[in-house]
């Protein structure tokens, strides 16, 4: 342990004396020694020049001094103002990489604007308080990088290394009209079809508008998603699916309004296939194929939610009488975006959604009422 704060404390000379970093270092360590990672440093030569480059430095555990010495193979000269390279295998790999560096560089800018709110404060005590509440936030930040990281790693393992990109252009997809004649049985995207859900302090109403919106060519159904709490609206979210004509139900983005005391505060969660990188998800399978993993919907950092199929059995009830029978799609469901956050969800077929459960805080969001338009 000694070592290492003599470690962490040569780090923090290291940028004292005048380097500037645009990644914070990173510090690893194997049975034989520590390296410390520098991606990208600024600094003035000799002749007052900026030059920029990437390091690392290697100290053996052994070393009582802990003496660092460059590896040479690290060393890169770096144009000045360029971020650190992009590491990975293939696309997938590169993408996870990408997204932990755009994480870091976040949590970086939150906490050097919350330190430069610090510096205004008189109270000496006051400000000692303030920083230390900032560098708290650093730390719990690039922990929650990292927890993502790891997220996305598993995913890969998963998907491989293959870039995330469905051809809409070669799947026939059905009009409003052909949908309502023949709707996939888990989501009836059905015209007039209501479902009214209950939570702890939520009533969530689903309805399928008599709507379309054109994404990338296709005709999407508008479906309004209003949860409230106490009577006032917490969220309204106009989603768009598509189905196409094997029966599979296709997310093609949202638009998503967040209230507080009835203001409307952000849009955080809305994509739009098409726009900003955003690519459509499946939703539900016409056939669910049992231990398939698949994405639900894909804007980079904003909604990125999965869907592993568990069953086509599966035996659950509500409170309110909704019963699967045996017969429901049971899937696990949670988000990269959201370590630690995991919902199993029930279908019945010809109704849809009737129960979902928060497997870590133990809390359920039931169906209480059913609507059909047919």
């Amino acid at each position: 342990m000694k070592k290492l704060l003599v470690l962490i404390f040569c780090v923090t000379c290291f940028f004292v004396i005048g380097v500037k970093a645009q990644e914070y270092p990173e510090i690893v360590g194997d049975e034989d020694s520590y390296t410390l990672i520098l991606p990208y440093v600024e600094f003035e030569d000799g002749e007052g020049e900026k030059k920029a480059l990437s390091i690392e430095l290697v100290a053996s555990k052994a070393d009582s001094e802990l003496s660092f010495s460059i590896v040479e193979s690290s060393l890169l000269d770096v144009g000045v103002d360029t971020p650190a390279a992009v590491s990975g295998e293939g696309a997938c790999s590169r993408t996870t990489n990408a997204q932990l560096l755009a994480c870091r560089a976040d949590v970086q800018d939150d906490f050097f604007e919350l330190q430069a709110n610090c510096f205004n404060y008189g109270d000496a005590d006051e400000q000692q308080e303030c920083f230390l509440d900032a560098e708290t936030e650093r730390l719990e930040g690039v922990e929650e990088c990292d927890d993502v990281e790891e997220e996305h790693d598993m995913l890969c393992e998963i998907f491989g290394e293959d870039p995330y990109d469905p051809d809409l252009e070669s799947i026939n997809f059905l009009t409003l009209d052909a949908i309502a004649a023949n709707p996939n049985p888990y989501f009836p995207l059905v015209p007039g079809n209501i479902w009214v859900y209950e939570g702890e302090d939520e009533t969530i109403t689903v309805t399928v508008l008599d709507e379309t919106k054109e994404i990338l060519g296709i005709e999407a159904i508008v479906v309004q998603d209003v949860a409230e709490e106490d009577g006032e609206v917490i969220e309204s979210t106009s989603d768009w699916y598509a189905q196409d004509e094997d029966g599979n139900v296709w997310y093609m983005g949202e638009l998503s309004l967040n209230y507080e005391d009835g203001v409307l505060t952000d849009i955080d969660g809305s994509w739009e296939a098409g726009v900003d990188g955003a690519k459509a998800g499946i939703l539900f399978r016409a056939m669910p194929i049992i231990g398939e993993v698949y994405r639900q919907e894909y804007r980079i950092g904003e909604a990125e939610d999965i869907a592993e199929t568990l069953a086509i059995d599966a035996d659950e009830m509500t409170d309110s009488g909704f019963d699967c029978e045996g017969q429901c799609l049971e899937n696990l469901e949670y988000s990269p975006l959201e370590p630690g956050v995991t919902e199993k969800k029930y279908y019945v077929p010809g109704i849809g959604l009737i129960l979902e459960i928060d497997l870590e805080e133990d809390e359920r969001v039931e169906l209480v009422d059913f609507t059909s338009a047919q």
